[in-house]
């Protein structure tokens, strides 16, 4: 972990001296994520017509993304990425196949040796602020937190993380230095907070993992239900979206503020014979929803470029200004566009493998390239779809068309190979029993000997 707070001080002690304001070119930066939520989760992107007012109304001001890929379909690679902009197969925090007798989580944590987007705005004099619902693949000791000054995870529904983000805010305020604020959203992940106590989502959920994962049936109705609960949540977490961005303009910090609002994942309700996420890389687990409103932007623009989870930091960096803004990109140089697009996923959660027996024993990757995905698979059985014709890839291409596949596999081989993590993973800290419960709540627990 690389903290250089003298460099920081000496920034501002410079900027000062010569009478310059240390935040004119270093504007109020707000990251949202939004744990498990698709880009058609969103009326802007295709989604049930007026399902996300709010989010639909921020898009209207700000650069969408019309299409973005993340980089895993789960929380902590992906949000690895956000932060380093880099790809897990660089970053190595990904999850493992254990060994039998294991009793910890198979996860590895974000190596320390990776500096973050929240330790370099901090070396740039920013404070940071990381306010997050996910208490179990964001909490503490994953290495997420590096850079932070606060790193405040607490599971709770929308209203109260709006709350926590707003009082952090005000309460920097009169320090006078710029602010980064990272706020996580966990209402439409499992068990999907509808606001309705009779919806019954987490029953409705486990039977149609029970459908389709264990009897091998197609999701059917119920599938259409689970997913009309989702949706829900998603829009019950649009109306807190709605809420923080009038307070932010309440506050006088919206029209100066960089914004971005992305997912980490999305959630699948029977395609593909999988529910939930964390298992696989089609598209309705890593087609995630980005928007960016840059310092002083009043009119939305659609960015066709496909953009990635490692494009985050590069926005960020692109947006500021000066010397320091130079130096971001330099350490944070991808941006939409500029390089390929991956996804990938890496065996699966310890439930799943204790529960599916061998179905997620292997690693998954999907790389895009003119409209084609090729999803490369570790027991050699790869699909290929064209996401032009058939966006719901229903139609396997890899036997008709294997120059395309070649070519793909060989692009893949360039891109990832000479940038493999190396050296030693980080493993985490062994759970506390508070977390072993809720890695339940949230549909995460292995059985009795795992834990």
């Amino acid at each position: 972990m690389r903290r250089l707070h003298c460099t920081a001080f000496a920034l501002l002690a410079a900027l000062t001296a010569c009478g310059g304001d240390p935040t004119a070119s270093s504007p109020t930066i707000v990251l949202i994520s939004l744990d498990t939520v698709r880009a058609d989760n969103l009326s802007c992107y295709g989604g049930p017509d007026g399902a996300t007012p709010n989010l639909d109304a921020f898009a209207a001001v700000a650069d969408r993304h019309e299409s973005c890929v993340s980089t895993a379909p789960w929380t902590l690679p992906s949000h690895a990425s956000m932060f380093t902009g880099l790809f897990p197969f660089e970053h190595g925090t990904q999850t493992f196949l254990p060994g039998q007798g294991h009793r910890g989580d198979n996860v590895f944590a974000l190596h320390g040796r990776f500096e973050t987007l929240a330790e370099a705005l901090e070396e740039r004099g920013y404070a940071t602020g990381g306010i997050v619902a996910n208490s179990i693949y964001l909490r503490p000791g994953l290495g997420l937190e590096q850079g932070f000054d606060v790193w405040d995870v607490r599971r709770e529904p929308g209203r109260r993380v709006t709350e926590r983000a707003l009082a952090w805010l005000a309460g920097t305020e009169a320090a006078g230095a710029p602010r980064f604020l990272f706020v996580n959203y966990l209402d439409a992940h499992r068990p999907y907070a509808t606001g309705r106590p009779d919806d019954r989502a987490r029953a409705r959920l486990d039977e149609l993992i029970d459908q389709v994962m264990v009897e091998g049936q197609e999701p059917g109705a119920l599938g259409d239900e689970v997913r009309a609960l989702h949706q829900r949540a998603v829009t019950q977490l649009d109306q807190e979206i709605g809420r923080f961005l009038h307070d932010l303009r309440q506050m006088g910090l919206f029209e100066d503020a960089l914004v971005i609002v992305t997912a980490d994942h999305g959630e699948a309700f029977g395609e593909h014979g999988v529910v939930e996420h964390s298992k696989d890389v089609y598209e309705e687990l890593v087609r995630v929803p980005l928007l960016v409103k840059r310092p002083g932007q009043t009119r939305g623009e659609v960015v066709a470029a496909c953009a990635s989870s490692v494009d985050v930091p590069g926005i960020v960096a692109s947006a500021l200004e000066g010397d320091g803004g130079g130096a971001l990109t330099e350490l944070f140089p991808r941006t939409p566009g500029s390089h390929p697009v991956v996804a990938e996923n890496s065996y699966s959660r310890l439930r799943d493998l204790q529960r599916f027996g061998t179905r997620f024993h292997k690693r998954r990757r999907a790389i895009y390239r003119d409209g084609l995905k090729l999803v490369i698979d570790s027991t050699g059985e790869h699909e290929l779809f064209d996401l032009g014709a058939d966006p719901g890839e229903a139609r396997d291409l890899a036997a008709e068309r294997p120059d395309d596949v070649e070519s793909l596999l060989r692009a893949d081989l360039e891109f990832t190979e000479p940038r493999r993590f190396q050296g030693d993973r980080a493993l985490p800290a062994n759970l506390t029993s508070a977390e072993v419960q809720e890695m339940g709540a949230l549909g995460y627990g292995g059985d009795s000997e795992s834990k």
